[in-house]
């Protein structure tokens, strides 16, 4: 029956976890038995994770991680961990598309360079320690020797508030609280922000999701010359390069300096001068590389594409509210290594 459960979580559908058990183990079961031990199994995984998520006593602080260690651990995190945070949409029934929050935790790790020798061989060296220039034909928004792994993943269909505990609950799994650097990546929501602001560690670095800031300065230079004008092209690449390097400043004389525009268009520039104003801090991208930390909320985008919307964006699927919020709960398991020992310590809790 587990090996059921998985199997209708990690397959396109329960009709092809059926087919999939009927061709590798000869198990002759129908969709519909599949759907029904997916649905005994991640009822009971759903319960346990809502349990370790939200029975704390009334008198402890949620900002006080400490406290949260009546949460299993499951693979911490000892040094460097990237937390990001995003929304994804998917079909309920009787609802239309609803937002689905996910969190996502890694580690971050810093890969030593290799340099090739006058005498052929490679020779070892540190990690970039000082902000470099970039040069011509540099891929900005690349960080070479950087990786992010170890994921982990916990997804709630609902509001802020609805999500808050999962979030706690996860960094708290993962031991966040107890490394020495922390780096938070994330799009321009509001809703990310202030949960992060709240809920991480003060020793927090924030930065904004390179490509989500270069899309909207990219907005500016379309709004003052127009969508695919080689003005805007050029205006772009020079925002770019000074972005890259840290010049904080240039980027926003170059901001100041567009044409006067007027209505939408010239609505369009105010609204990117006052978002770069907002995110100013989480704009350093120079110290970040120099600290070998991540700039790219992509290991969460990713987890929104390949954990959530693979599974339940698929073509005809309409799932109902409680169908949702098992599949997410099996969903974030399975892809944070943990369905296993979960699964093991409910069987024996029977």
């Amino acid at each position: 029956m587990r090996e059921a459960a998985r199997l209708g979580t990690t397959q396109p559908s329960f009709k092809i976890a059926a087919e999939t058990l009927d061709r590798l183990a000869r198990v002759g079961i129908s969709d519909t038995t599949v759907w029904r031990h997916h649905g005994e199994v991640t009822s009971q995984l759903e319960t346990e994770l809502e349990r370790e998520e939200q029975e704390v006593p009334y008198y402890v602080p949620w900002k006080d991680m400490e406290a949260m260690e009546w949460i299993p651990c499951h693979d911490p995190i000892e040094k460097h961990a990237s937390v990001s945070m995003d929304g994804v949409k998917i079909p309920v029934r009787d609802e239309g598309y609803r937002e689905v929050k996910l969190v996502s935790v890694s580690e971050v790790v810093v890969e030593p360079k290799q340099e090739e020798t006058s005498s052929g061989t490679e020779r070892v060296t540190g990690y970039e320690e000082e902000p470099s220039a970039s040069k011509p034909g540099e891929a900005r928004g690349r960080q070479d020797g950087l990786r992010l792994k170890r994921h982990s993943y916990r997804a709630i269909l609902g509001d802020k508030a609805a999500f808050t505990p999962a979030l706690k609950g996860e960094v708290a799994r993962r031991r966040v609280r107890q490394v020495d650097k922390i780096t938070t990546v994330n799009d321009g929501g509001e809703w990310i922000w202030d949960l992060a602001q709240h809920y991480l560690p003060a020793w927090r670095v924030e930065a904004l999701d390179w490509p989500h800031a270069i899309e909207n300065l990219a907005k500016a230079g379309n709004a003052a010359w127009g969508e695919g004008e080689e003005k805007a092209q050029v205006w772009l690449d020079q925002r770019k390069t000074e972005l890259w390097n840290g010049k904080l400043v240039q980027v926003e004389i170059g901001l100041e300096q567009l044409p006067r525009r007027y209505k939408e268009r010239g609505q369009t520039i105010r609204r990117v001068k006052e978002y770069i104003d907002q995110h100013w801090k989480r704009l350093h991208y120079d110290r970040f590389r120099a600290a070998g930390r991540p700039i790219g909320s992509g290991t969460v985008e990713s987890g929104a594409k390949n954990v959530v919307a693979w599974r339940m964006k698929r073509g005809g699927q309409r799932w109902t509210r409680s169908g949702a919020t098992r599949m997410l709960a099996a969903l974030g398991e399975v892809h944070s290594n943990r369905w296993d020992r979960r699964v093991q310590r409910l069987a024996k809790a029977a």
